[in-house]
């Protein structure tokens, strides 16, 4: 019975596989979002110059490179090792709440010194929510870290330079409706694309099956099911190739026929099932002597075609002669032990040949070697090799 294959992911399976592609893909995506925060410094630090004490800034973006340069850190491990959403979730995490306490600092040592820079900066920090919402649509929980760490550190901000933050009160609501109205929209976007990976990665998996099905369905149309060599639709494909190479660019190729001598006296006197044991192990007796790019075919009943690209006639023989004396040199591994031997016939191809004459040289050469005695090499329309005493 033919092997049906690996048995195909389970729903939970492809959720599980869903869920680790999209934390996977956060990670990368961060770590590329995170190489643009020096930006987002130089336009607070172009927005506040002179409107806010240059130590205030300096601070912040300070406090903003550590965090930012162990983000990196975290993240380009994370990448070195394969992130896994079961292993590494804490850290992302983390990551998410440092890069969210940064922004959220610059509500306590930036803004509460000029209101057009208050607005400005409010409309920042909406901003950096913003930017940073696509990064973490495959993993919603490092985005919730992100929007609560700035909401929380904004907030208690606020509430400590209340005195001197314009609008503290409103501030604090409309950040807090913003960041609402977006993890809520992100909920509902963010299960969408992670089904989307599902679907894709079902998709992947049913193409790789669908591909091992046909690779083995090609497999059984052009191989014999005993022997394991090619079965004559793919020798008649092989030859028809050759031969085309061989018109258009003068492509040399020989062909070698082989019959085993009185098989039929084995299935007579043992039974078909060791005549079949008999073939396989020729067949691959033959397999031991053949070159790279060298093709075998059962072509028969108890014949065998050897296809030798780039060889003359002469160096075909050369080949044949071994094949045929690896096969007679021992006993083969059959139950019971069988001394046998080949009759082989060569013939090279020579424009403007078809894949029948060609075959048919060989097997009046197969017939010469019947004639001459059998266990011999007869080369098409040339004398005998008599094997080796």
């Amino acid at each position: 019975m033919p092997n049906a294959g690996p048995a195909p992911p389970t729903a939970a399976a492809m959720t599980d596989l869903a869920r680790q592609a999209g934390f996977a893909q956060c990670v990368t995506l961060l770590r590329k979002t995170l190489r643009l925060a020096p930006v987002g410094w130089i336009l607070v630090a172009w927005l506040a110059w002179g409107r806010t004490p240059a130590a205030n800034l300096a601070t912040w973006i300070g406090i903003f490179a550590v965090l930012w340069l162990a983000n990196l850190v975290t993240l380009h491990r994370l990448e070195r090792a394969g992130p896994q959403v079961d292993r590494d979730a804490p850290a992302l995490i983390r990551v998410a709440v440092f890069d969210g306490l940064a922004w959220g600092l610059l509500v306590l040592l930036v803004m509460g010194h000029d209101r057009i820079l208050d607005s400005w900066l409010a409309v920042v920090l909406c901003g950096v929510v913003s930017q940073n919402a696509p990064t973490y649509i495959t993993y919603r929980p490092a985005f919730r870290a992100l929007v609560a760490a700035m909401w929380a550190t904004a907030l208690v901000s606020a509430t400590v330079i209340a005195e001197r933050l314009h609008a503290a009160p409103q501030l604090a609501a409309g950040l807090t409706v913003y960041f609402l109205l977006l993890v809520n929209s992100m909920q509902l976007i963010s299960r969408r694309v992670t089904e989307g990976i599902r679907l894709q990665l079902e998709n992947a998996a049913l193409a790789g099956q669908l591909e091992v099905a046909l690779q083995g369905m090609e497999r059984q149309a052009t191989t014999d099911p005993l022997t394991g060599r090619m079965n004559r639709r793919a020798l008649d494909t092989l030859l028809a190739r050759y031969i085309q190479e061989g018109r258009e660019r003068g492509a040399r190729f020989a062909l070698l026929m082989l019959d085993v001598d009185h098989f039929k006296r084995i299935n007579d006197e043992h039974g078909h099932p060791v005549g079949d044991q008999a073939l396989c192990r020729i067949a691959d007796r033959i397999g031991t002597q053949l070159r790279s790019g060298d093709s075998c075919a059962r072509y028969g009943g108890e014949e065998f075609v050897i296809v030798l690209p780039r060889v003359d006639a002469e160096a075909a023989s050369d080949i044949a002669e071994r094949i045929r004396a690896e096969v007679a040199s021992a006993p083969l591994a059959t139950r019971p032990p069988l001394a046998v031997t080949v009759s082989i016939g060569v013939a090279e191809y020579r424009a403007p040949m078809t894949a029948a004459s060609l075959l048919a040289r060989a097997d009046r050469a197969v017939y010469a070697a019947k004639r001459g005695g059998r266990n011999r090499v007869v080369l098409a329309d040339s004398t005998s090799f008599e094997p080796s005493r």
